[in-house]
């Protein structure tokens, strides 16, 4: 069949809870796959079989070049296409490579989120000769939740657990934001941790805007804030797809002598507990790390999970070596 194709801010609500539908139940869905999480004007693909969806990707198209050279453009799934089935998957996506082509978009770039099975074996279409390994594999920590939440707590590092501890001495309090005045309250935080640590932040727009569809769809996630009375001290956000929750973005007081981070953790943990998740994602992880984020993630406990690697598939040969060329040269006048 062939694929369908939408724009985001087009679906219907009946088309959009169909997706949503799917998405939870396919244990490679992430949160960033939702339709609802994408810029508008971005591109929800489905697959169906017998009248089902098997198949769906959001894809940003975009210009890397913009106005200068607007004829070259890209497809981009983030922890996408979604599809567990391996063989629907090679399928959908050898008809999208045949769409796009067609379209005179340049190149697909995606990034499902499949383990890596074993040591130096990927599924076939990571061995593709049309798809090019983009770059080193992703890592994350995935914590079971099945777990009752006393046993939990009790695998937590020692030190995790009593900077949980004293934060409850101490009067720190988690709940949950509903409001814009405290997604806003979050974005500050986050914008000031960005600069402390120079990592590029998301757009202040587009992230309040994915956190309030979070905070205000059903079970779907929140956005949790460490108060000592009155005052944000820190907060995450987490979100949920079928039984897995993934803590998405976080972001402390610098300021303030108390360790909130661990608390948020532990709350996040009891929120996707509490809502059916029987895993809980930490995002981003470095094995072996001794300090920074991955050494705190790896407090809560957990497995590490190796992801296949991104992959690009070139569509039109002469553009993306104008694309390749150009991307060089940007590069090395950086240095």
């Amino acid at each position: 069949m062939a694929l369908e194709s939408f724009l985001t801010d087009a679906l219907s609500p009946t088309l959009s809870r169909e997706v949503e539908d799917f998405l939870d139940s396919q244990d490679t869905s992430h949160p960033f796959q939702f339709p609802q999480w994408a810029d508008p004007g971005t591109r929800v693909v489905l697959h169906r079989e017998e009248g089902k969806i098997r198949w769906a990707g959001t894809f940003g198209v975009h210009s890397p070049f913009g106005r200068k050279l607007p004829w070259i453009r890209a497809a981009v799934a983030n922890r996408g296409p979604v599809c567990d089935d391996h063989r629907i998957w090679a399928e959908a996506t050898e008809e999208l490579s045949q769409t796009f082509a067609a379209e005179k978009i340049s190149f697909i770039d995606v990034s499902p989120d499949w383990i890596q099975p074993a040591e130096n074996e990927s599924p076939k279409f990571a061995n593709d000769a049309q798809w090019e390994r983009l770059k080193t594999q992703r890592s994350s920590l995935r914590l079971d939740l099945t777990a009752n939440e006393d046993e939990i707590f009790a695998n937590f590092r020692k030190n995790s657990r009593y900077e949980v501890r004293r934060a409850e001495r101490l009067g720190v309090t988690v709940s949950a934001a509903s409001s814009d005045e405290e997604i806003d309250q979050f974005w500050r935080m986050y914008h000031a941790l960005a600069a402390r640590k120079n990592f590029l932040e998301d757009a202040s727009e587009r992230m309040q805007r994915q956190i309030r569809w979070l905070i205000n769809s059903e079970s779907r996630g929140a956005l949790l804030l460490a108060r000592t009375g009155n005052v944000v001290r820190g907060g995450a956000v987490i979100g949920r797809a079928g039984r897995r929750c993934w803590y998405l973005w976080g972001a402390t007081d610098a300021e303030h002598e108390m360790n909130v981070g661990h608390i948020i953790q532990w709350n996040a943990l009891r929120w996707a507990k509490s809502h059916g998740c029987t895993e809980y994602d930490f995002g981003g992880y470095t094995p072996g790390a001794t300090s920074g984020p991955a050494w705190f993630k790896a407090g809560f406990g957990g497995r590490v999970v190796h992801f296949v690697a991104p992959m690009r598939r070139v569509l039109r040969p002469g553009r993306y070596w104008i694309f390749s060329s150009l991307s060089k040269t940007m590069r090395q006048s950086e240095r």
